[in-house]
């Protein structure tokens, strides 16, 4: 069956691509696509989460197993997660950049079967730098300034 994704980089420019891709690769061998159309070569750790419509990042996918319980991207194939038009999910390359991908089915064909993948539209470079607004201490203590904290909480 034939899977197509819109992957859309998480940056201030719109960066995205338009991927086809066969049900039976695995969520390891997606990973690893997905990373080389968007410029990466694959050599970071990388998770994806399962998501719903609103893209809240929900259970994890992990690239190895830490406790028994983990689902993790080995050999399970991309369908098994890709059931309808419209699922969703995260992917997160490079813990230490966080480069945050979102992934949503937009078309299925069960009368297609492709041997490898193809990129059928692509829109924006990744910018150079990742982006810079993920955690921000600095900003957290400023806001906390502004907020009206009730002093006599703390007996």
């Amino acid at each position: 069956m034939q899977l197509k994704f819109r992957i859309i980089l998480n940056v201030e420019e719109d960066v995205l691509r338009d991927i086809v891709i066969d049900s039976n690769i695995t969520l390891i061998e997606f990973s690893k696509i997905i990373s080389s159309e968007f410029g990466f070569d694959s050599s970071e750790i990388s998770t994806f989460h399962h998501s719903n419509e609103n893209w809240e990042q929900l259970d994890e996918i992990k690239i190895f197993k830490i406790d028994e319980l983990d689902q993790i991207m080995d050999n399970t194939p991309i369908s098994n997660f890709f059931l309808s038009k419209g699922d969703k999910l995260i992917y997160i390359y490079d813990f230490l950049n966080y480069w945050t991908f979102f992934i949503e089915l937009y078309e299925l064909d069960e009368s297609v079967k492709i041997d490898s993948y193809k990129c059928i539209n692509s829109v924006g470079e990744v910018p150079k730098n990742p982006p810079s607004d993920i955690f921000d201490i600095n900003s957290v203590k400023e806001d906390s300034d502004e907020l009206d904290f009730d002093d006599t909480f703390i007996d």
